[in-house]
């Protein structure tokens, strides 16, 4: 591998590592922020600094999650030579294990220090310190702790709970619920109830994102002892016998129903979303149908997902569903504005 890794190009070390970086994921990343920040315009507390430094821990944080990803499938085992998806660096040998681990130390440390200077920019520079905000930015750096920890070892170490079928969940978690929800703390300094409704009208889709790649890999990760609701789904389906309209449920069906419900539970949830903080009013009617219209290309994505009878090519449809996320997320935060 080192002789590989010496008779390299600095072009193929380069495009490894952005290939590693996974460029398409991180636009979905910035959603949350885009939302909180929507949210708090809504409430007339935007601030700019705030914004800027949330977004760049937001594609921090999924940056991890994506070396982290890389490092844990070869330590485990899953990235050899009959992985369903396309070669990764560390696969190729463009990478080590040794400078993956140093990324993802150097990236983790970025990430930490920015997170902190995010809580001391909103609530020391925010409203008067008080002791409930010094309790809260004890709550925010744990969060931030949380957050780093589950990018990491969603797939590194001895018991990874990506593994365990947690995946999805904590992708729902951490980009949905708590993006948005901590996201509109940082600029309110309150609880903001609506922003539970958009924090899982979010991760639905998000998880959605996540359940393209499992479907893709389902039976290469069961085979190597990887469990994801996708392929629990898949076996699920195989060996049940229920019926839809008369018509038996298999595998590669009973995968499809659950992103199907994700995506339609996340519109209704947005519509919702925009009419409890905006109330009703034809405006709010107008912002609603536009919501709806932003779920063109996700239920393009959608439907191209339930024609494909071939879950291992299903690979070029997370490009369309990570970017049609971002277009619901950049109209939900444009009605919140302007609605």
């Amino acid at each position: 591998m080192n002789a590989q890794v010496q008779n390299t190009s600095a072009h193929e070390v380069r495009a490894a590592w952005i290939e590693a970086a996974r460029l398409r994921t991180l636009p979905l990343a910035a959603s949350g922020s885009l939302i909180a920040a929507g949210l708090a315009a809504a409430r007339g507390a935007f601030r700019v600094e705030v914004f800027i430094l949330m977004l760049v821990v937001s594609v921090l944080l999924q940056v991890i999650a994506n070396f982290a990803d890389d490092y844990g499938d070869l330590a485990h085992g899953l990235d050899d030579e009959t992985r369903v998806g396309p070669k990764r660096g560390m696969q190729r040998g463009i990478i080590t294990p040794r400078q993956m681990k140093r990324a993802l130390f150097g990236t983790c440390a970025l990430t930490f220090a920015l997170g902190c200077l995010l809580i001391w920019v909103s609530f020391l520079r925010g409203p008067a310190l008080d002791g409930n905000a010094v309790a809260a930015m004890g709550v925010f750096l744990a969060f931030g702790v949380a957050a780093i920890a589950a990018a990491v070892f969603y797939t590194v170490g001895p018991h990874p709970y990506g593994y365990m079928g947690l995946g999805d969940i904590m992708s729902f978690i951490f980009f949905g619920l708590v993006a948005v929800c901590a996201g509109s703390f940082l600029y309110l300094h309150r609880f903001d109830a609506a922003s539970l409704v958009a924090g899982v009208a979010l991760g639905l889709p998000v998880a959605a994102v996540m359940n393209i790649n499992n479907m893709r890999d389902s039976l290469d990760d069961a085979s190597k002892g990887k469990r994801t609701i996708a392929n629990r789904l898949y076996e699920l389906g195989e060996g049940c016998g229920a019926t839809v309209h008369g018509q038996r449920v298999n595998g590669e069906q009973a995968m499809r129903i659950y992103h199907t419900a994700l995506l339609y539970l996340s519109l209704i949830l947005f519509v919702a979303f925009i009419f409890v903080v905006k109330g009703f009013s034809l405006r709010t009617f107008v912002a609603g149908a536009a919501i709806c219209l932003s779920f063109q290309p996700l239920m393009s994505a959608l439907a191209g997902i339930v024609q494909e009878p071939d879950h291992t090519k299903l690979d070029r449809f997370m490009a369309p569903t990570s970017l049609g996320t971002v277009a619901v997320a950049i109209m939900v935060t444009i009605c919140l504005v302007v609605a």
